[in-house]
């Protein structure tokens, strides 16, 4: 079984499964059922305790348990921040800024958040999604393409400005290669991730243009018009001019800044004095808890809202969170089992120095790709992929930071197109949308992104390899 194509049955069932009945964590939980039955066959009994064990010990992890943690207290966040009346003012406050005041300007607002915010990827995924999504409702914009150009400005940023834990990872990892200057190999690997470049282009184009393909036009029509219910149904502004409370603004402001400043600084803490050796897990929990009591204050001294209703929005913020985080869970049992099946080292061990020199490049990007599609792992695929892609490159005397940038891109894409994706998960999330919409809306836009890599990566083998 290790190694064999029967390894990426439970990861295609759960796909499949899922985009076609909608039922997300029915399809995970098959897809943990089906591994373990594939990992103890053929003992079923073996089978089902394993698939209780698996679920139970990813529940109990320590870390795992700061993730749900940070997942629900997420939630808690939007629930005082919309429930307790300061989010309403915040809006206000843009919109008399002029950032806010048409569909175009929100976009771009939004992508310009999910580049500047390259520290974690979580907290861009957060504080974009965070502060765009009511100005998405109001204009009539589907929150679906809020979730499409927060998912495609997070990791590609990240990675394309690795002065974080990404960077940290992978210069790692090509440190343990036989690379005599590991850090400029990776800085120059950093020209060729043409798929990072072309998803933040492509995010950028649609932000300005409003660009719909596929599924997204049904889904922004589906938006405007209950935006136009929602606007004839309501005889007078949500907002008075005359009830502005500058202070509730600045509350929420200062609430979701103490995110973005504290993760950096508990990186620091955390790595004893350097950034990308912190606890990225432990900086970002600290960070949205600090941010959440912030907001609690907030709303309870500039607006007075009792303590009773802002537990409750709490309560009623982390509820609504509670299935993606099932969602999380689940995703996170399917990724361990299926590296143990050994998905990832059948599909690598289809790629050797036997082709064609100018085919290697997008045969790496694809590879890696369905590697991250499959066990949806960015960074699980960056550990499988570059000590084979680089190990090639020496073999063949070609140079690894074009091999380095391929296995990197298709980890991303692979990553970015995954319904089994964390990143994935907590863009729908952040955005308030369902997670098979995200999917179905994104992938057609990062197919179009992806099918440009591999011709940029042809060009580049039959011209310069």
């Amino acid at each position: 079984m290790d190694g064999s194509w029967y390894s990426l049955l439970p990861s295609l069932l759960a796909i499949v499964f899922a985009i076609l009945t909608r039922r997300v964590i029915l399809a995970l939980l098959g897809g943990v059922l089906l591994a373990n039955g594939l990992f103890y066959a053929p003992d079923l009994l073996s089978a089902f305790l394993g698939s209780v064990v698996s679920l139970s010990s990813a529940l109990v992890d320590p870390g795992n348990m700061q993730i749900w943690a940070f997942t629900l207290i997420i939630g808690a966040l939007f629930g005082v921040l919309e429930g307790g009346g300061t989010f309403g003012h915040f809006v206000a406050a843009l919109e008399r800024r002029r950032l806010g005041n048409s569909p175009r300007k929100a976009r771009l607002f939004t992508w310009f958040l999910g580049v500047a915010v390259f520290i974690e990827s979580n907290v861009s995924i957060m504080t974009s999604g965070t502060t765009s999504r009511p100005l998405y409702d109001r204009l009539g914009m589907s929150r679906e393409k809020l979730a499409y150009l927060i998912d495609s400005t997070c990791a590609p940023i990240c990675i394309l400005i690795p002065l974080n834990a990404w960077g940290a990872f992978n210069l790692g990892l090509i440190s343990a290669q036989d690379i005599a200057n590991p850090l400029l190999t990776f800085a120059q690997s950093l020209l060729f991730n043409f798929y990072a470049i072309l998803a933040i282009l492509l995010a950028l184009w649609v932000a300005w243009s409003g660009w719909s393909i596929g599924p997204m036009r049904k889904a922004d029509r589906r938006a405007l018009k209950q935006a136009e219910q929602n606007a004839e149904a309501t005889t007078q502004p949500q907002l008075a001019s005359a009830d502005y409370n500058s202070a509730a603004a600045r509350s929420v402001m200062l609430s979701l800044l103490s995110m973005i400043v504290l993760v950096p600084l508990m990186l620091l803490i955390t790595g004893n004095g350097s950034i990308v050796q912190g606890a990225g897990t432990t900086s970002v929990l600290v960070a949205v808890s600090c941010a959440l009591g912030l907001a609690v204050l907030g709303a309870r001294v500039s607006l007075k809202t009792s303590w009773r209703r802002l537990g409750w929005h709490a309560l009623q913020g982390a509820r609504k969170i509670l299935p993606l985080a099932i969602i999380l869970w689940l995703a996170m049992v399917l990724g361990d089992m299926t590296r143990m099946l050994g998905t990832a080292s059948f599909i690598t061990s289809l790629i050797d120095d036997s082709f064609p020199v100018w085919v290697l490049l997008p045969t790496t990007f694809i590879l890696a790709a369905l590697t991250a599609f499959a066990i949806g792992s960015s960074w699980g695929t960056f550990a499988i992929m570059l000590p084979l892609a680089i190990p090639l490159a020496l073999s063949l005397g070609l140079p690894p930071a074009p091999f380095i940038a391929a296995a990197i891109s298709g980890g991303i894409f692979g990553d970015h197109a995954s319904p089994i994706s964390d990143t994935t998960i907590l863009a729908s999330l952040a955005a308030g949308t369902e997670h098979i919409d995200h999917v179905r809306t994104q992938l057609p836009y990062a197919l179009l992104a992806a099918f440009g890599t591999i011709l940029l990566y042809l060009t580049y083998g039959l011209w310069v390899m």
